[in-house]
Parts: structure tokens; sequence; C-alpha cells
């Protein structure tokens, strides 16, 4: 069984979007969505930022029980290029800070 869980931690309009996405052992992975990157997707391809957020936390969401410490991870426009695709768990890794 799968005891991850997701929640939102910063939804105002105004800020970088928030979720931590924590293990059955209290690790976590912070998953920050740039403003920015919010803006450009939205004006470039008239996508549903929403969408991108859920697919990306899905993409991200089977690394988490492995998690033996607590992360950071900014995902902007430097991490998923000008695609403006969710990146995989192999590719996020290495960009995950630790807390």
């Amino acid at each position: 069984m799968n005891d991850t869980v997701i929640e939102k931690r910063e939804s105002r309009s105004s800020k970088s979007k928030e979720w931590r996405m924590s293990n059955g052992n209290g690790h976590f992975l912070d998953v920050i969505f740039s403003i920015d990157l919010e803006n450009r997707l939205r004006s470039h391809r008239n996508f549903s930022f929403a969408r991108f957020e859920s697919e990306q936390l899905n993409k991200l969401s089977g690394i988490i029980p492995s998690l033996q410490d607590d992360y950071r991870l900014t995902i902007d426009e430097k991490a998923v290029g000008l695609a403006f695709l969710p990146i995989g768990s192999e590719k996020a890794q290495p960009l995950m800070k630790l807390v």
C-alpha cells in the first residue's frame, strides 16, 4: 500500500504554488511551481496550469515512498524546458535540494 500524502501548502494567485508530498516515514518533498512558469505556460500554450500541476505531481509520486530525507524541488522553466512538459523522477532527482 502506498502511504503518500499530498497537500497543497500555498495557492494564492500572486505566489508560486507549493505542494508537499510525504511518505509514511514522515519524509517529504516540497514541490514549488514557479509563478513565472505558470504565467508563461498560460500565455504560450493556453494550457490549464492545474492539469500541468496534477501531471507533474503524478510523475513525482513514484519517488516519494523511498525518500530517506526531506527535499525541496522548484519546477520552473529551466527545469521543464521550452516544451513545458512535466519532468520525470529521473530528471527531478538531481534537481532536488536537501532541506
